[in-house]
This record gives C-alpha cells, sequence and structure tokens, in this order.
C-alpha cells in the first residue's frame, strides 16, 4: 500500500520487480514457487509464464470490478453499512426503493457517468500485475502494514487479496490465476514470514472470509478462486532467491526528508 516514508510500492515493490523484470529467464515460475501457507490445492501448471505485461509503482494496473458483484451489491443495498453517508439516489436504492433499484440495473448496463451512484465498489489496484500467456498474477506488497486490508466501504469482509484475485478471475479467458502476499521478515533481514502473517494467509480461507468476499459467486466458483491463492512470502527471501543486494534497497522514499 502507498503512503508514508517506507512506501513499499516505492522501497520494495519498484526496485524488485524493475530488477526482475530485465531477467531473460524463467524468474516468474519461480517466483510462484516462494510463497507458502496458502491453498493447499493449489498447483502451479507448467504453462507458459514468460513475463508480457508488468504493472507496478509508478504503472499500476486498475482492474474493474466483476459486473456480477456489481449487481450482487445494487440488490443487496439496503443491507450495506454506512447508509447514513449516502444521498441523493444513492439513498433511495439503500432504502430499498423499487424505483431506485430499478434505475441502478438499468444504469448498471448502459450508464457512462464518471462517477456513478450506483456503483459500490470501484476498480482494484495491486501493488504488482503480471501478465504471461498462460497465467494472471496478482500480489499485494506490505510492508510496515501489521494486518491485511479486509473491508471495503461497502462491504464488510471483502478481503484485499480476494479483489484483486477475483478481478484478475474475471478476465482471465484460458489463463490461470495466482495471488499472493509479499511482506517484510521481522526483523526485515529475517526471510521467514512472521507468524502474524501466516495468520492472516491462513484466515484468508476461512469459510467466512471466502463468503463475505465473493458473494456473488457460487460454491463451485469460489472453490475454484481459492485455489489461485498461493500464500505469502518475504522481500528478503524474492531478494535471496534473485540474488539481488538486500542492502542496495532504499529504505525510505526520500533519504534527505527529515524522520
Amino acid at each position: 500500500m502507498p503512503g508514508g516514508r517506507r512506501d513499499s510500492s516505492k522501497t520494495r515493490v519498484r526496485p524488485i520487480f524493475d530488477r526482475l523484470s530485465a531477467r531473460s529467464d524463467n524468474w516468474i515460475a519461480d517466483l510462484l514457487a516462494l510463497p507458502a501457507g496458502g491453498c493447499a490445492d493449489a498447483r502451479i501448471g507448467s504453462r507458459d509464464l514468460s513475463l508480457v505485461g508488468g504493472y507496478w509503482e509508478p504503472k499500476e494496473k486498475k482492474l474493474d470490478p466483476p459486473v456480477s458483484l456489481l449487481s450482487w451489491l445494487i440488490r443487496h443495498a439496503t443491507a450495506l453499512p454506512n447508509r447514513e453517508t449516502a444521498t441523493g439516489p444513492r439513498r433511495d436504492l439503500m432504502d430499498g426503493r423499487p424505483a431506485a433499484l430499478q434505475a441502478a440495473l438499468d444504469a448498471l448496463r448502459t450508464g457512462r457517468e464518471p462517477r456513478p451512484w450506483y456503483i459500490f465498489e470501484g476498480p482494484t489496484s495491486p501493488d504488482v500485475f503480471l501478465v504471461t500467456p498462460d497465467a494472471l498474477v496478482v500480489i499485494e506488497g506490505k510492508r510496515t502494514e501489521p494486518a491485511a486490508t479486509v473491508d471495503t466501504t461497502w462491504l464488510k469482509g471483502r478481503h484485499q487479496i480476494w479483489r484483486h484475485i477475483d478481478a484478475a478471475w474475471e478476465i482471465r479467458a484460458t489463463r490461470d490465476v495466482y495471488g499472493f502476499f509479499i511482506v517484510e521478515g521481522t526483523p526485515p533481514l529475517d526471510p521467514d514470514v512472521p507468524e502474524y502473517w501466516s495468520l492472516a494467509a491462513r484466515e484468508c480461507l476461512d469459510t467466512r472470509a471466502l463468503r463475505s468476499s465473493f458473494p456473488h459467486r457460487s460454491a463451485d466458483e469460489v472453490a475454484a478462486i481459492a485455489r489461485c491463492f498461493l500464500g505469502v512470502t518475504t522481500w528478503r527471501r524474492v531478494c535471496d532467491r534473485f540474488g539481488i543486494d538486500w542492502h542496495a534497497l532504499p529504505d525510505v522514499t526520500d533519504p534527505d526528508a527529515p524522520r
């Protein structure tokens, strides 16, 4: 997540993935082998994982939410949180007025407004989005954050990593989808995943977390999407695996700024 002098996007994601993208070997397959603690049924296929497109700071990729989720949110607007902040037609929709429901569903199919009132989830931006001929990879990078993000404004329990994976799943076509966290060790030199991040990975796969993250998906779809989650690894482990000098990474975004 961006922000602060130790912004992971600038001090970890960009310097590491700039170096990785310059490689000519099968580095994406090796990267996917690093995370642990994901779905027990996750499998990395032996398909073409050569890099076709890579997106990270300063050019992160915005992935649109599934239309089926946007429709579900409209149809269940009366049960969404933060109703007291809604105004105008959005408030009418959340108050359960049939005309507002019909207008929202019609607009979802045909509307082109820049900030539509009937949309309750915007695009998601993974810290890293890798495109290969046979796979889409989404990565959420963390450095100082002690936990994963597990809520959105309008949908409690909608985990951030599942938002990324869900959006990639929607556009995958015949490609595989993989998603995982890269986090800081404790202390940073430690290549091992901190226990609280191992716990966060396990909680992502909890039945309640899957149910709250995918209210718009069938049980079979949720089971298939869950197999995309590989778990969590550390920045130090990535550096060690690919021969990147850990000590050359910037500690802060602006070394000359006052602490």
